[in-house]
């Protein structure tokens, strides 16, 4: 009976230590996930500010030769 109550307190630890890790690797893996998106949505904003320019020109270029 003692040593199911030590194989116990030994399991619990072992679920504690290990809900830890999993919490920390849960909480760098979203760390992570958000730097990803950080970073693709700022190279997709600077992709559409370069077709945003392409299409500016052509419209400039459109409104002279129409005027």
């Amino acid at each position: 009976m003692i040593h199911n109550d030590t194989a116990s307190g030994g399991k619990a630890a072992s679920v504690s230590e290990a809900a830890f890790t999993f919490d920390s690797l849960l909480d760098e893996t979203c760390e992570r996930l958000l730097d990803r998106q950080l970073k693709y949505s700022i190279q997709r904003i600077y992709e559409l500010e370069k077709r945003l320019c392409c299409l500016e020109d052509e419209l400039n270029e459109f409104i002279q030769s129409h005027s």
